[in-house]
Order: structure tokens, then sequence, then C-alpha cells
């Protein structure tokens, strides 16, 4: 801090937090429920893990800071809980401060990397920071409460409205297939094929004469993103990859066949392959088009949610390694229009996926905005610019 505002106190974390470990908070079963009541804290984004029915050891006293010291995070919590691990410490203010004050203070902090996993102990108690009388801190908190809930609320219009993007490309996939995306065209003269019949399902791929220290193109399933026809090329040794991996080549459809990247969407369309070929994960199925059927028809077929709902009840194997069969797919029965129709529908999507997209990015920048506006609002609130507001 470069200037302290006047009035300001100099303290220590540990003279104003005082930490409990939670040993005796600590859930004893695993079996969560919504349908119980006390909430169950844990590190991370979703910190209520989840709900246990257990009425011994919990947690009463609040409000109070629950900093994991595994991670630095730290929440609010204002009401009863137990906690996961004995990671979660739990703070309580001393007599005249504000624990929110103090709170909001400690979202301010970049933490030092490090190992040693007590970042109470060894980095936070010791730390010197300033603080107002118990008025301004009351006044400072107001303030910041006020504007990060008009924040939070412009970023929940934002998801909502990102959200109902999504479903209305999901709505001009449905509007392609069913014939009536195009004014002035008709799906009467459009065959039903089966998607077996105008694509090869996990065809053999010819490999060109390669020598063993050639890098090719490989494409794990990491690098494949959801619901966007994005992937991230690597390059491999052709010797580390000839056997034990997916082949495919240019135009080919990749489409993830195990659970939850199928759900998720992990479907691409891949070009631009180095000697036109590459290797992938096992989890790939290949979809191959023929000559009269054009790939990304098919991708945005196999990319609609429903059809990847339709998959999902015909997954087969043990749980957290269900995998779509490749007879699912072979038999799907798709509805084909002549060749030059196929290339207007999806031009038309293009279209229109380009406008949401552009206006998706939007819409991504500005939810960071206002996350980054937050930050901005409490550097000023700790540097003493928000008194003029106050």
């Amino acid at each position: 801090m470069n200037k302290i505002p006047k009035g300001w106190e100099k303290v220590k974390f540990e003279d104003v937090l005082k930490y409990e470990q939670p040993s005796k908070y600590i859930v004893k079963s695993t079996k969560y429920n919504n349908d119980y009541k006390t909430p169950v804290l844990t590190a991370g984004k979703g910190f209520i893990l989840g709900y246990t029915n257990e009425t011994d050891g919990i947690f009463k006293d609040t409000p109070v800071i629950i900093f994991d010291d595994f991670t630095t995070s730290s929440q609010y919590v204002n009401f009863h809980f137990k906690v996961k691990s004995s990671a979660m410490k739990i703070l309580r203010p001393v007599d005249n401060v504000n624990l929110k004050f103090l709170f909001y203070k400690m979202q301010t902090i970049q933490h030092k990397s490090d190992t040693h996993k007590r970042y109470w102990i060894s980095e936070y108690a010791k730390r010197e920071i300033y603080i107002p009388n118990l008025v301004e801190q009351k006044a400072i908190v107001d303030k910041l409460d006020d504007s990060f809930a008009k924040i939070e609320n412009a970023i929940i219009n934002l998801i909502n409205a990102k959200e109902n993007l999504k479903l209305y490309k999901q709505s001009v996939l449905k509007s392609a297939f069913n014939g009536d995306l195009l004014p002035n065209t008709s799906p009467t003269h459009w065959e039903v094929k089966k998607l077996g019949e105008i694509c090869e399902i996990n065809p053999k791929t010819e490999i060109l004469l390669l020598n063993e220290s050639d890098e090719v193109s490989f494409i794990p399933m990491a690098s494949v993103e959801a619901e966007t026809n994005i992937f991230t090329e690597s390059k491999s040794k052709f010797s580390k990859v000839k056997k034990g991996y997916t082949k495919f080549r240019d135009n080919d459809i990749l489409f993830a066949k195990i659970t939850p990247c199928m759900e998720n969407g992990k479907i691409c369309i891949v070009n631009n392959l180095k000697f036109g070929i590459g290797f992938g994960s096992t989890e790939f199925h290949v979809i191959r088009p023929n000559k009269n059927t054009l790939s990304k028809y098919i991708y945005y077929f196999v990319s609609q949610i429903s059809f990847r709902q339709m998959a999902q009840i015909y997954m087969t194997g043990a749980v957290g390694q269900r995998r779509v069969p490749s007879k699912i797919l072979e038999n799907c029965k798709i509805p084909l229009p002549p060749l030059s129709e196929q290339n207007l529908i999806v031009a038309e999507i293009d279209r229109r996926f380009a406008i949401v997209d552009k206006t998706l990015n939007l819409i991504d920048k500005s939810i960071q905005n206002a996350k980054n506006l937050k930050q901005s609002i409490l550097k000023k609130a700790f540097s003493g610019e928000l008194r003029s507001e106050i």
C-alpha cells in the first residue's frame, strides 16, 4: 500500500483473527444428501461439498471465516456447518473488528507459492494490514456488499444470456434437420439414411510410408473443446503413436465415446493434419462421410444435444467407464438432403452461429470485466479511496 489512510491502525492478522483447529467438527460419514440439514464445507469452487445428517460436532457459533490451509481460499460463513478436513481453519474476530471487513481484505492478498501447505501460520498470521475504526469498517463493508450484490446480479444475468444463446443454437440445429431452416425448401424429397450407410464408422486409415522419427499430428481427448469444433493439435514421433492409438485423416469427425466427454460434446472435424493423417485417443469414434455427404453436415447432426442424449441411453460398461458402441452410430437414422442443399444448410448454420459466438465472446469479456471490477473496488476500499463515497 503506497498511501495509508489517516487514522488507520497497523495490525497483524493474528492480532485481529484467532484461529481454531476444526478437528471436532470434521464429518465422519461420506453419505451426503440434499435432504439433510447440515452443510459440509470444503475448499474450492463448490465450497459446500454436500449435506450430512450427523447431529454431533456441528459448529454453530457463527459468523466466522473458513480458511483453507492448502489453497488459501476463504469463505465468510454465517450458518452452522461441519468440515471435510483439518485443513479448514476456523477464524474468529477479536473485539472492535468487523469480521467481514477482514474477509474482504483477505480477498486482496496474493499468497506466495510454496509447498508447506500451512499458509495461515507461515504467511498470513504475521502479515501486517491497516484497519480503520469500527464505524468506518462497517461503512466500507456496507458499500462493498451493495456494490458486489449489483455485480453478482449482472454476472448472473450474463450467464443466463449465455445459456439462452446456447439453447438458440440447438433450436437452429433442430430446424436444420427438420427441413425448415431455409425458406422455399421442403424435406419431402430428402432421404432417410442410417449413418453407417453414408459414413464409415471407425474406418481403416492407410498410413503413408513414414520414418520412425517423423513428427505426426496427435490429438488427445483433452485437446478437444466441448461444443465448439475446436481442437489443439500437438506433435509426436510416428514411432510412439503408430500402434495403440486411433488413426484418422483430414475431414474425419472425432466423436468422444466415453462418459462424460461424450455428454459434454467433445466432437470436432479434424483438418490441416501433417501428412493429412493423425493419431489420437482410443476413446474417439471416427466418422468418415462419403463423397456425397459433407463432414460439417454430419458434425452438426451428431453435435445436437438430442443426439447425445440418445447415445447416452445406449452406453455400455461400468460406471465411470461407459462408452457409446459403434453400432449406435452406424444404425442412427439421419435426414439427408442432396449435397447442394447440405451446403446451403451448413452455410446458414455457420452464419447464425458466427453471430451467436461473437455475442458469447462479448459476454465472456463482460463477465471477466465484472470480476475485475470487484478487485478494483476492493483495492479502492483498502486504500481509503471509498471514504468519499461512504
